[in-house]
């Protein structure tokens, strides 16, 4: 989007949040409203239709809960894109690209939702998405590792996108199993995102990034708990995919290195990535139901969902944000920073697996 900070006749100077106007702060008001007003009644239909949770041996809530409210989420992030793209100049920013990803990505997990799709055909279906924004956004040329430090591999390093944009969207979907846990994760993402876009000047992907972190506090008023609607695959796809797409365009502008990127969903990374890696070297299947996550781990010794909420809400917002508010200021410590975090919720995760009888 074309903006002059220094023409004082650009109205996005004057009103507003600089750049946006006061289109952008609609746009992100809309984007809250949505999913936090249009949550209760999709609740409602979709338990009509009996697209339900159970409790059962992976599932600790009491009665049957809607599954699916992801759509208010994509319904408040496409809002948002139209009224910016209206309301401001996009025309230089494939904003529409984002739009049809989120879209997709919200289709197909709406579709699992309903039924059953099988690893196989979910996998292929995210990978084409992923090819298409990687298509789109020109794949990756230079991966700046850290602030003082970079790859340049471009084919070698648009197959590696490729694989880090399936990881995320999947992690999320993983990590979707405790009330609030995935949309709270959204916020701190969003957030940070929106900061490290900011520093470059109004762009898409400062749009987007504020967009994420509205809805998932719209939907959250429903989704704490206890829930009364959960996600879905409809909402942890899209959110693992914004996330992913916020990471991968934060690559390519340099607007973060991978360590920041990696830092800003380190909760969710470590926790989803030790579980798995777990499970693959004793040999089980990686894509089966299991009960191994540390916040499964927590729920399972005792914890309530409540409390699981506010230990990663904590960890994100007492550990982890302010992180990265250093790794911004001094970027030449970027990595050390990134590395410290990750240590240190690997060494939680593993004092959490070594508990036994609700230790």
């Amino acid at each position: 989007m074309e903006y002059d900070a220094s023409d004082p006749r650009d109205p996005r100077r004057v009103i507003g949040v600089p750049g946006f106007g006061l289109v952008g702060p609609l746009a992100w008001a809309i984007a809250f409203l949505l999913p936090a007003v249009s949550t209760p009644p999709l609740a409602r239909w979709l338990r009509g239709r009996g697209q339900v949770d159970r409790p059962d041996d992976r599932r600790n809530h009491r009665g049957a809960v809607p599954r699916g409210g992801g759509l208010t989420i994509a319904a408040g992030l496409i809002a948002g894109l139209i009224i910016a793209a209206v309301g401001l100049d996009l025309d230089s920013d494939p904003w529409w690209a984002a739009a049809i990803m989120i879209a997709a990505l919200t289709a197909l997990g709406a579709l699992d939702d309903r039924r059953d799709l099988g690893v196989i055909p979910r996998i292929a279906a995210q990978a084409a998405i992923a090819a298409g924004v990687l298509l789109v956004w020109d794949g990756v040329g230079v991966i700046p590792l850290g602030a003082d430090w970079s790859v340049s591999w471009p084919v070698l390093l648009s197959i590696a996108a490729l694989v880090a944009f399936l990881w995320v969207i999947n992690l999320h979907n993983f990590m979707d199993g405790s009330d609030g846990l995935a949309a709270q994760q959204a916020i701190c993402s969003g957030l940070a995102y929106s900061v490290i876009f900011s520093q470059a000047g109004p762009s898409l992907e400062m749009l987007v990034a504020g967009l994420l972190a509205c809805t998932a506090a719209g939907f959250l008023i429903w989704n704490r708990p206890p829930a009364r609607i959960f996600l879905g695959d409809s909402g942890s796809l899209l959110i693992g995919g914004v996330v992913a797409w916020l990471a991968l365009r934060a690559l390519q502008t340099q607007a973060a290195s991978l360590a920041l990127c990696v830092l800003i969903s380190s909760v969710f990374v470590v926790d989803a990535t030790a579980t798995l890696v777990a499970r693959l070297s004793r040999g089980e299947r990686w894509y089966t139901p299991h009960r191994l996550h540390a916040f499964q781990r927590l729920i399972d010794s005792g914890w309530t969902h409540a409390q699981v909420l506010r230990a990663y809400a904590a960890m994100n917002v007492m550990v982890v944000l302010p992180a990265c508010a250093l790794a911004l200021t001094y970027s030449s410590i970027d990595l050390a920073l990134s590395l410290a975090v990750i240590v240190a919720l690997l060494i939680a995760w593993l004092w959490i697996q070594s508990g036994k009888n609700g230790e």
